[in-house]
């Protein structure tokens, strides 16, 4: 149900103490969790939240504890003002933007190895660890009715599905398609940091799947997979994986089925790009 847009301010609240008051004065919460740098991919989540009775609730917290030390949690774009500013003219109810790291109040937990432990985390072990343990945080603290994200990051997408199940929290999870820039590259924070030359290169990444799409039905798995991470490799990328995947349980398939996932991952200079499509 749409709300009405009337004399609407967004509240934004920093304090857990606040944040509690927040979630008190609801009937019921719709959750968006972001790291911030917000793009039309964070703000079509909110749009879809809108869609639900309840309030719109964003957050923007660069979690530490899904960086390794060798990562760019200091350099991961940070745009606080501009996302405010996003959110107000998307009608959000609230947005939680805490000035404090607050990990070290989250209890460690461990995401499902059967789904963590490929993919993203081969090359990043820790990364989805510290996903749930952050995500779990807020969620005891929320008590969302829905919580929203985007399918660009299926594999976490997976996992929160998973731990939401197997922990018996009331929540409805909700995933919603990716979001491309005109040149077909999946929307991402990390975009901000690519050149304009390397931001042509990597809309290369979705033609790749686009093209592997076309052809899976045309050639074998592995002769598809060989050549496109060449082609990739030869155009400036480093390719960390590129898997043909069961959509649901994420194990490798070596021939074609329905639902197939195709996901890649690739760093151009720097930055680490991820992608995927579902092959119906």
């Amino acid at each position: 149900m749409q709300k009405n847009i009337l004399f609407f301010k967004l509240k934004v609240i920093h304090s857990k103490e606040d944040l509690e008051n927040f979630v008190k004065s609801c009937d019921e919460i719709n959750f968006i969790p972001t790291m911030g740098n917000l793009h039309d991919g964070h703000l079509n989540l909110v749009r879809e939240s809108r869609k639900f009775d309840g309030s719109s609730l964003v957050s923007i917290y660069v979690n530490p504890l899904q960086f390794a030390p060798n990562e760019d949690l200091a350099t991961y774009p940070r745009s606080l003002e501009a996302d405010i500013k996003k959110l107000e003219l998307l009608s959000c109810d609230a947005v939680f933007c805490p000035k404090n790291d607050f990990s070290s109040d989250a209890p460690r937990l461990i995401a499902n190895p059967i789904l963590a432990q490929k993919l993203c985390g081969i090359s990043r072990p820790h990364f989805f660890d510290g996903v749930i343990s952050i995500l779990s945080y807020f969620f005891r603290l929320i008590s969302p009715k829905n919580v929203f994200f985007g399918l660009k990051d299926y594999q976490q997408f997976l996992i929160v599905k998973d731990f939401l199940l197997k922990s018996n929290m009331k929540i409805t999870i909700h995933g919603v398609s990716t979001e491309r820039e005109t040149n077909g590259l999946a929307m991402s924070s990390r975009n901000n940091l690519l050149s304009t030359h390397e931001r042509d290169i990597a809309k290369n990444l979705y033609i790749t799947l686009c093209d592997l799409s076309k052809n899976i039905r045309n050639d074998t798995i592995d002769n598809l997979k060989n050549n496109s991470i060449k082609k990739l490799n030869s155009l400036g990328f480093d390719v960390d994986y590129l898997c043909f995947c069961n959509s649901t349980s994420l194990e490798e398939v070596s021939k074609f089925e329905h639902n197939i996932l195709v996901a890649l991952a690739a760093k151009l200079g720097s930055v680490r790009l991820i992608d995927n499509i579902i092959i119906k």
